[in-house]
């Protein structure tokens, strides 16, 4: 994956999640994004958009959650995601 791809990748990522978590600012969506694929750093990229997805899913429940949001989380349930 090239870094083009990679950066239009992550876009998406951040988008989807946006509309996932919508209680939560984009702006934190943004940046727990940013955290996620800053730990992902090495040589084989090809899979990191989904992991940066994944990881950051799993936070952005969290923040949710914490945040009161008793809502049905769009895409979670008894399997968790």
């Amino acid at each position: 994956m090239t870094g083009v791809d990679e950066a239009t990748a992550l876009e998406q990522v951040r988008q989807g999640l946006s509309a996932r978590f919508p209680t939560v600012a984009p702006s934190t969506v943004r940046a727990v994004v940013d955290d996620v694929y800053a730990v992902l750093d090495g040589p084989v990229r090809d899979y990191v958009p989904l992991l940066v997805e994944r990881a950051s899913r799993d936070r952005l429940r969290e923040l949710a959650k914490r945040s009161g949001d008793r809502q049905r989380l769009v895409g979670s349930g008894p399997s968790g995601g």
